[in-house]
């Protein structure tokens, strides 16, 4: 009889019974189903109930955190995105050039799934995250490696300009947009050598 029981446990687990599970672990699960559900039905299917069921959770924790599908996407999204904050610098112009743009690799690697690319050309909910997360911080992050790198001398004097930031992010993302999946580690390095410092330096 036991065993029996057993049986029909597992049963009712595989035919998609809502699992108990709490916080960071029912989270991780509610957003890997947001990319599963994106890649097989696409934005168009995309829903709530979809995820719900992909996460083999109940609706009723989805709508108590996310009020939409659009609101449930971005949080998805932002948390695969590096987070701008951990970026690391060590006083060096060239290195501190590479964390930057290698910040903005990473973020390209993590929007280059291809169940988001179902999300264009749709209202895409991502792209104002993307600009937030990504892009600005790009920026400003660059600009003041730049103006450090004035101060100790290893940038020319009226180098480190808001324009002169947006070259090296403006090359990256050209890329991974014409050229997907050859954004990689030597690709930042040639744009920091060939390009950055050639630009700014004394």
């Amino acid at each position: 009889m036991a065993a029996t029981t057993g049986g029909a446990g597992a049963a009712r687990a595989s035919a998609g019974t809502p699992t108990r599970r709490r916080g960071r672990e029912l989270e991780q699960a509610i957003y890997q189903a947001v990319f599963q559900q994106l890649a097989e039905v696409g934005y168009a299917g995309f829903s709530m109930d979809g995820v719900a069921a992909a996460a083999r959770t109940g609706k009723a924790p989805l709508y108590r955190r996310w009020p939409d599908k659009e609101a449930l996407l971005r949080d998805a999204l932002s948390d695969r995105l590096p987070d701008a904050s951990a970026v690391e610098f060590v006083g060096d112009l060239r290195a501190d050039l590479i964390a930057v743009l290698g910040f903005l690799k990473s973020a390209c690697t993590a929007t280059a799934d291809p169940a988001l690319q179902a999300v264009k050309g749709h209202a895409d909910p991502t792209h104002a995250l993307v600009r937030e997360r990504v892009s600005e911080p790009s920026r400003s992050m660059l600009l003041d490696v730049l103006v450090a790198g004035e101060e100790r001398g290893e940038v020319r004097r009226g180098a480190a300009t808001p324009l002169t930031a947006r070259v090296g992010p403006a090359m990256v993302i050209y890329q991974n947009l014409t050229a997907p999946g050859t954004v990689d580690d030597a690709f930042v390095e040639q744009i920091v050598d060939d390009v950055l410092l050639p630009l700014v330096r004394p």
